[in-house]
């Protein structure tokens, strides 16, 4: 049981969290099979992209992480990182299902400043105008998949990477047409409430308007989504907050995305 929600805006006491821009590039694991029966091993791919699955840039992290159906952390089998993209191969030993993750990874850091009511990124190469107020702030994202093998299982599902999750109640490897998609938001743990999620599917620039949604949790920090159309989907959210003590910033922008399939 939860002890507390989170609002859009505040983190109990001091802590802070705003939501942030969709608008940047978002980060994703796509694999060649999100179930299968008999399987060996599966290949997936990893990028920074604005238009879900097309590659743009290739993702680089140290916490590259696999979760066994037993929950057990490992490494991935192959990790070979291209201009664009990033392929990796694990094996499917066991049966069950399995969580594929960069890890909570942190990328660039830069100058923010409150103008005009809101924090705006500022020009590394102009200095902040007098009497602006400033901050340091750093990138941190997460992206997730899950595969089953044969039955589905559930121990790498409540697995916490990073501060910021998109935690599925419904099992991500059994979503159906017509049939509902439960989800919960937290950070630290925490409910997230009335907080916006982005949705995209693969294939959406085929066709004639580009598949994408905004949904809302509520103030329980849940969310209930249902599908017309099957496919890959990518959920992505994204909020900022204060950064853990000794961090070398004041505040980092979380974003964590979950891809998934919906099937008829």
């Amino acid at each position: 049981m939860f002890q507390k929600t989170i609002g859009a805006s505040l983190i109990a006491g001091a802590a802070f969290i705003v939501a942030t821009s969709a608008a940047a590039h978002t980060s994703y694991m796509q694999p060649n099979v999100f179930d299968t029966p008999n399987a060996s091993q599966v290949t997936i791919e990893s990028s920074f992209t604005e238009d879900f699955s097309r590659p743009e840039v290739a993702i680089e992290s140290e916490e590259w992480s696999v979760y066994r159906p037993d929950g057990r952390r490992d490494t991935f089998d192959r990790v070979t990182v291209l201009n664009q993209v990033t392929i990796l191969e694990s094996d499917l030993t066991e049966p069950g299902t399995y969580r594929f993750t960069t890890g909570e990874r942190l990328g660039r850091t830069g100058l923010q400043g409150f103008i005009d009511g809101q924090w705006r990124p500022l020009d590394p190469d102009e200095p902040p105008a007098p009497g602006v107020r400033t901050r340091r702030s750093q990138t941190a994202t997460v992206a997730d998949v899950y595969v089953t093998k044969g039955p589905p299982s559930t121990q790498v599902i409540g697995v916490s990477v990073g501060r910021l999750a998109i935690q599925p109640v419904t099992h991500p490897n059994s979503i159906y047409l017509d049939e509902a998609f439960q989800l919960r938001v937290t950070f630290d743990g925490a409910p997230v409430a009335n907080h916006d999620l982005e949705l995209t599917r693969d294939g959406g620039s085929y066709d004639e308007q580009t598949f994408h949604r905004t949904y809302r949790t509520d103030t329980n920090g849940a969310l209930t989504i249902r599908f017309e159309q099957p496919g890959a989907y990518l959920l992505m959210t994204r909020m900022s907050g204060n950064a853990p003590a000794g961090a070398p910033t004041d505040v980092r922008s979380y974003t964590t995305s979950l891809t998934f399939e919906v099937r008829r």
